[in-house]
């Protein structure tokens, strides 16, 4: 059994409820240009760097679409939610960053969302406190699936990637903490898990708090196993 040293996050879905409140940020301003962003077209946009996502919605709404309008109506949106209602943390999640905190496991949020945002929505459901650790999309090369963000906060961790355990619950995020080595356990949102990526990740749960039960788990059978050893 690999001994497991650390925990990495998606924060999307995995450590906040955000997902609902995006969908309809982005829903919002795009009924301010006349568009209709589909809840089909935004499940495929889940987990995607924001320059794919981006460049699907100029596909889809056509190449004279205001983009840069776009955003700023989306951040009105978004923060006008946040900012009305606050931010909710999945079920689970507090607990759990608790009691690695408590046990002094090193953990880590790995995410699209930009360095700033990242750290504000985290704030806002709470969360910021036990997450200084933050590796996010627009400090690396290359957004997800690419494993570039989680290899990065490992890298900030000192922690072998082989030695960690992921969370994820996009196909696009879970295949980037595949790809960069490490144990990655996949629980879906808004949508189920492709046939695809269910041959990929190691383990896929229907809840964040079977999730946490089972980080646990696996970081208490390998010092068991290395202690016997």
């Amino acid at each position: 059994m690999t001994r497991f040293d650390a925990v990495i996050f998606d924060m999307d879905g995995v450590l906040i409820d955000s997902e609902p409140v995006i969908r309809r940020a982005a829903q919002l301003a795009g009924e301010d240009f006349g568009k209709t962003l589909t809840d089909e077209l935004y499940l495929k946009m889940i987990g995607l760097p924001g320059g794919r996502v981006e460049a699907m919605l100029m596909e889809v709404f056509g190449a004279d679409f205001p983009l840069a309008e776009y955003r700023l109506r989306f951040q009105h949106f978004y923060q006008q939610t946040v900012s009305r209602d606050g931010m909710r943390s999945k079920p689970g999640i507090p607990a759990l960053l608790q009691a690695l905190t408590a046990g002094g496991v090193p953990i880590a949020v790995a995410t699209q969302t930009r360095s700033g945002h990242a750290q504000a929505a985290l704030s806002a459901a709470g969360l910021i406190d036990y997450l200084p650790v933050c590796a996010t999309g627009d400090e690396v090369k290359q957004g997800k699936p690419a494993p570039d963000v989680y290899l990065l906060a490992a890298s900030r961790l000192a922690v072998d990637p082989a030695r960690c355990i992921a969370l994820e619950d996009s196909d696009v995020g879970a295949q980037a903490a595949v790809s960069a080595g490490m144990w990655t356990l996949m629980i879906p949102d808004l949508k189920p898990a492709g046939a695809a990526i269910a041959e990929l990740v190691h383990e896929i749960l229907p809840s964040m708090p079977a999730a946490a039960q089972r980080v646990h788990e696996l970081l208490r059978a390998g010092r068991v196993r290395l202690e016997e050893a």
